[in-house]
Formats: structure tokens, sequence, C-alpha cells
């Protein structure tokens, strides 16, 4: 039997996670595209952290919580884009 793989895609999960998360928060003119910065890394982030919960993997805990934090990226995009003003 081969040894379990490492647990890259359950860190790169995390990481994805918590740029989208952060990213969209930050003091940094983003006019016009603030709202959607989280969909990328969110996206990316549930992706990588599923597929880092499949198989016979070691960090499946760093995946699982890198796709949580990915999806409430993903929420907070939403609610972003939800509450944009859009002018008359």
């Amino acid at each position: 039997m081969p040894p379990p793989k490492g647990p890259g895609l359950g860190i790169a999960a995390l990481v994805l996670g918590l740029l989208g998360l952060v990213l969209p928060f930050l003091p940094v003119d983003m006019t016009g595209f603030r709202a959607y910065v989280a969909f990328p890394f969110g996206l990316a982030g549930v992706v990588l952290g599923v597929l880092g919960c499949i198989g016979r993997r070691r960090g499946k805990p760093a995946a699982a919580i890198g796709a949580v934090v990915a999806f409430l990226a993903l929420v907070a995009g939403m609610i972003m884009v939800a509450n944009q003003v859009v002018p008359h």
C-alpha cells in the first residue's frame, strides 16, 4: 500500500480561503471590483478543500477547515455583492 499523500491541498485550501476572506476588507483602493475579490479565492479554496478530504491523505483537518473558511469567503462575497448600491 502506498504511503498517504501530503497535506498540500489542505494547506492551499486554507491559504486561499483566508485570502478570500481577508482581501476584500483591506483598506486598499479596489473601486469597482472589491465585492468580487473573494470569489476566485473562495471557489478555488472550496475545490481544493474537497479534494484534500478525499482519499488517503494527511492534513484532512486542514482541508476541511480550509473548505469551511473558503465557503465563508464566498458567503461574504455574496453579501458584499448583494449590498452594492446601484446608482440611478
